[in-house]
């Protein structure tokens, strides 16, 4: 034997190494060394790949398996870029608002004012704009001057044509000094106020900005 290994080529040798290494299951030590397929890799320092002619790795794995695993580390990993999140596209979410949506006002019915005189500093034209992803959004802020000894049932006006939900819609509204009250919104595009309390004081007052429904 002793004579054998004397013999023995280099190659014979380093097979021999990985024979004796592969069947312990030991992590290699990789810092300056060689990363070695099919066995488990360890290393103090960062490792580096640089290509400066293109991609500098591709994992290809198994279909329907992960091409990579962090293991159960969940810090978040910075500029990571994914092209999708859960098999959906960028253009498959609400896109961020912007001051491009178009408002359309419409008038109150008589008896409720969106006049700065009567309202306040505060009032504002109602006005109603719809995105590209049928959602409608309300803005403004109406008074009924002198108040009203009880607002349910009192209709505020009617939304422009276009602007009118498939089903009737029930959606709470900011009214009187933060008080919580409820609007309807039929699929005809009137505008009811429901409320279980009156609204007493100088005016009732109810905010339309921040409100938004589905059109369907």
């Amino acid at each position: 034997m002793k004579n054998l290994f004397k013999k023995s080529s280099p190659v014979a040798w380093f097979l021999l190494g990985v024979l004796v290494a592969g069947g312990t299951g030991t992590a290699y030590a990789a810092n300056g060394g060689t990363f070695r397929l099919g066995q488990s890799n360890s290393a103090t320092a960062t490792t580096k790949l640089t290509n400066t002619n293109g991609t500098a790795l591709k994992v290809v794995s198994k279909a329907g398996t992960p091409p990579i695993s962090v293991g159960s580390n969940s810090t978040k990993v910075p500029y990571f870029n994914a092209d999708k999140l859960d098999g959906k596209d960028s253009t498959a979410f609400q896109p961020k608002l912007s001051s491009t949506l178009k408002y359309s006002s419409f008038q109150p019915i008589s008896g409720w004012s969106y006049s700065s005189s009567q309202c306040g500093q505060n009032a504002a034209t109602p006005a109603v704009a719809k995105s590209a992803e049928g959602i409608a959004y309300l803005k403004g802020f109406l008074c009924y001057p002198g108040g009203l000894p009880n607002p349910a049932g009192e209709t505020l006006g009617t939304l422009p044509a276009g602007f009118a939900p498939s089903s009737t819609i029930v959606i709470s509204a900011v009214q009187n000094d933060f008080q919580i009250g409820v609007l309807v919104i039929s699929p005809e595009g009137v505008i009811t106020v429901i409320s279980s309390q009156a609204l007493p004081g100088s005016g009732s007052i109810v905010f339309l900005t921040g409100l938004s429904y589905p059109l369907s």
